[in-house]
């Protein structure tokens, strides 16, 4: 029981901070947004490593050739998800630390990183909440169990 307390508390930081994230567009600084940022991208990974075991079968084909459609439904989102989270991650790193990206690719030109940064965070957005509404059930379940 303890360990389910410990992954929804993960999940619900994880759920605001990636939330949170989103404030530049309502004024938040740069900064705050970067170490808001870190801290989301530290929860995803400890997200995505306490539930591995759910998670590390979508890499395996012959399993998912062996779930139904909606499993095969919520592993390829979650897939797309993780894809469009790093790939936000990678470019938010890549704009926050411009020798980085002057030293990988020899620009200093934000541009492209900035619409990819943005366009995958808009995506991701969305995807969080199809995420989140395809696991309504459990998210609900470990309420009840953790908080009765």
């Amino acid at each position: 029981m303890k360990n389910r307390k410990i992954k929804i508390t993960i999940d619900i930081l994880l759920t605001v901070f990636f939330v949170l994230s989103y404030g530049v567009y309502a004024g938040m600084t740069i900064p705050l947004h970067m170490v808001i940022g870190i801290v989301a991208t530290i929860l995803s990974f400890t997200h995505v490593w306490i539930h591995r075991r759910r998670f590390l079968p979508i890499f395996r084909l012959s399993t998912v050739k062996k779930l139904n459609a909606k499993a095969r439904w919520q592993y390829g989102m979650s897939l797309i998800l993780t894809i469009t989270w790093s790939i936000c991650i990678i470019t938010g790193v890549l704009i926050g630390f411009p020798a980085i990206l002057y030293n990988l690719a020899g620009t200093t030109d934000l541009f492209m990183f900035l619409a990819a940064h943005i366009l995958t965070a808009f995506f991701s957005i969305i995807l969080v909440i199809v995420h989140i509404i395809q696991h309504r059930r459990r998210i609900v379940s470990y309420f009840s169990i953790c908080y009765e």
